[in-house]
């Protein structure tokens, strides 16, 4: 859940910052759904994932929360029309990190089975 969850933020964040101003209201609903899907699945893996690199878990967490903000102030942004280039891709760029970051840390499950 926490991985398909990741990927659906990901491209809503990306549609509502590259997509047209009047349907960044409706993706920032989906990404705000979405960011509370992953902090609850992300509470029931926290153990695990402390026990395996607790560095990284503290490193995706604070990236996980600047992406978060940087995606609020580009969706404000671009529903005011006053997004530049850097309130639109500084929060998918995040994303695809905190993304990689969680395959690092599982060793890439489940996308390479162990």
């Amino acid at each position: 859940m926490h991985l398909i969850v990741g990927v659906v933020l990901i491209v809503a964040v990306a549609a509502g910052l590259l997509g047209p101003a009047k349907g960044t209201k409706v993706w920032a609903m989906i990404a705000r759904v979405c960011y509370i899907l992953i902090i609850l699945s992300g509470v029931l893996m926290i153990v695990r994932a402390w026990e395996h690199s607790p560095v990284l878990l503290v490193v995706k967490v604070v990236l996980a929360i600047v992406m978060i903000a940087f995606a609020e102030i580009g969706f404000a942004r671009k529903s005011r029309e006053a997004a530049g280039a850097s309130a639109i891709w500084i929060p998918i760029v995040l994303g695809v990190v905190v993304l990689v970051l969680g395959f690092v840390m599982t060793g890439g499950f489940p996308v390479i089975m162990h």
